[in-house]
């Protein structure tokens, strides 16, 4: 750092590395950035492949230059873990996984976390592919000719990357990874209040 006044962009560098962190992925952000302090205002733009290799173990970034889309899908252990954890109670209960109170929840969370960080600037979708290795996972569509501002995008697949590390670790405390847990319908619930 030169100067005082890039102290606040070397302030954002460590926000942005303790949303890594709470997200579990402060390994891979330091691995693709380097643990050195920069004090730069283009850090966000200068890394920004990097910062979203650093979300999940599986990322996969494909830029169509026709139509100018970019398709960006991301899947980590935690969110594989989740949703099995989701498929085995809605096996349990009988029902579709997509009717499960576990999924519902996560499909409530992403949507609305991501809505509040991208209002009409990119198109999302949790993805239950169960016949692929990385099938489960969070998919997020822009047209890049529209999008201007990439850090709500990245503190939003943070939060929800947040969410799912945060959901798997309270199951496990609990224990209850491995065993059933009956909660109501979110409907149904909202029709008792």
């Amino acid at each position: 750092m030169r100067s005082y006044e890039d102290l606040q962009y070397a302030f954002l560098q460590l926000e942005l590395a303790a949303r890594y962190q709470e997200a579990g992925r402060l390994e891979g952000f330091i691995r693709n950035t380097g643990n050195a302090l920069w004090g730069d205002e283009d850090f966000l733009y200068t890394y920004w492949y990097e910062l979203l290799n650093a979300l999940a173990d599986f990322v996969d970034i494909r830029e169509d230059e026709d139509t100018l889309i970019c398709r960006m899908y991301f899947s980590d252990a935690v969110i594989q873990d989740y949703f099995r954890f989701a498929q085995r109670h809605a096996e349990q209960a009988g029902i579709p996984l997509k009717q499960d109170v576990y999924y519902l929840d996560a499909l409530s969370y992403f949507n609305n976390t991501m809505l509040d960080y991208c209002p009409y600037s990119c198109w999302f979708r949790l993805v239950t592919q169960t016949h692929h290795e990385c099938g489960f996972g969070l998919s997020v569509w822009i047209y890049e000719d529209q999008f201007t501002d990439w850090e709500p995008l990245l503190a939003g697949l943070l939060d929800v990357m947040a969410y799912f590390r945060s959901s798997m670790e309270i199951l496990a405390s609990d224990d209850k990874t491995g065993q059933v847990i009956s909660f109501s319908h979110p409907a149904q619930a909202k029709e008792a209040a």
